[in-house]
C-alpha cells in the first residue's frame, strides 16, 4: 500500500484533498467495518470485490469507483480470486455534499483515473490537481447537463475562480463540464458578459498583477502561479492585457 499525504494550504477551500494513495490488494483483504469523517472514493484499476454500506452489498469491478460517505458504516473486501488494485482519493468540504446523492458504485468517467494515477505515481502533493479532479468528477457524475444555464454558468465560474492557477484552458473546462465550448461560451456570456476564456485570463492577470506589485516573486514564479508553465507566454499575455509587461509592475 502507498499513500500520501496531500500538503492543504487553504483551509477554506470549498472542496479539500487530504490524502491520495493507491494498494493492490491480497485476496480476500477487507477494510471495516469503519466510520469515516470525510469522503473517500477508490477507483477500481483492476479486479474486483464487494462494497457493504447503508445501501447493502455491491460489487465493484475493475473500470468503476466505489464512494465511501462520513458518518456511514462500510466494508470493503477484495474478491477471493480476483482481488482488486485501485487508487484512491479523500477529501471534506462545502462542495463534497454533492456525494451523498446517487448511488455509491459508479463508472468512471473517461480519463480520471489516469490523471490520478500519474499524480499518485509522480508523489504530487499540491491540492489544486487533485481538487481539478474531484471537480471534474462531480461534474461528469451529478447531471451538470441538466442545470439550467444560469446556474451551470455560475459552477464553471466557481471553478475557475479554484483552479485558474493550474494550466486548465478553456476548451478543457467545457470538457469536464461535458459542454460543446460554443454552448458554454454562450451561457457564460449571457450570465457575465463575456466568454470563458476572458474571464479565465482576466481571473489570472488580475492575480499576477497583485502577485508582481507585491514584489516577492519572480515573473516565472507568478506566472507558474497563476496557470502558467511559461514564462514568455506569461509575458506576452500580460502585456497584451495591460499594455505593459510584467516587469515593469515590479517595486
Amino acid at each position: 500500500m502507498i499513500n500520501y499525504v496531500i500538503s492543504v494550504h487553504d483551509g477554506t477551500r470549498d472542496l479539500i484533498p487530504l490524502v491520495a494513495g493507491q494498494d493492490a490488494c491480497s485476496p480476500s483483504h477487507s477494510y471495516g467495518p469503519f466510520i469515516r469523517d470525510h469522503y473517500i472514493i477508490h477507483f477500481v484499476l483492476s479486479g474486483q470485490g464487494t462494497l457493504i454500506n447503508r445501501e447493502g452489498e455491491r460489487r465493484a469491478s475493475a473500470g468503476e469507483l466505489f464512494i465511501i460517505r462520513p458518518g456511514e458504516t462500510a466494508t470493503y473486501t477484495a474478491d477471493p480470486k480476483n482481488p482488486w488494485r485501485y487508487l484512491w482519493l479523500s477529501f471534506i468540504g462545502a462542495h463534497a455534499g454533492v456525494f451523498e446523492g446517487g448511488e455509491a458504485v459508479r463508472e468512471i468517467p473517461e480519463g480520471i483515473a489516469e490523471r490520478l494515477e500519474a499524480l499518485v505515481t509522480a508523489v504530487e502533493k499540491a491540492p489544486e490537481p487533485f481538487s481539478a479532479i474531484i471537480y471534474d468528477l462531480i461534474y461528469r457524475l451529478y447531471t451538470a447537463k441538466e442545470l439550467p444555464p444560469e446556474d451551470a454558468a455560475e459552477r464553471v465560474r466557481r471553478y475557475i475562480l479554484h483552479e485558474y492557477m493550474t494550466p486548465i484552458t478553456a476548451e478543457e473546462i467545457a470538457r469536464a463540464f461535458g459542454y460543446d465550448r460554443t454552448y458554454l461560451y454562450r451561457i457564460f456570456k449571457a450570465r457575465f458578459g463575456c466568454g470563458v476564456k476572458h474571464f479565465l485570463t482576466e481571473t489570472r492577470m488580475t492575480h499576477a498583477r497583485a502577485l508582481l506589485k507585491d514584489g516577492s516573486h519572480t515573473v516565472a514564479e507568478c506566472a507558474c502561479m497563476v496557470g502558467y508553465r511559461d514564462e514568455f507566454n506569461f509575458s506576452k499575455a500580460f502585456k497584451k492585457h495591460f499594455g505593459t509587461p510584467p516587469g515593469a509592475l515590479k517595486p
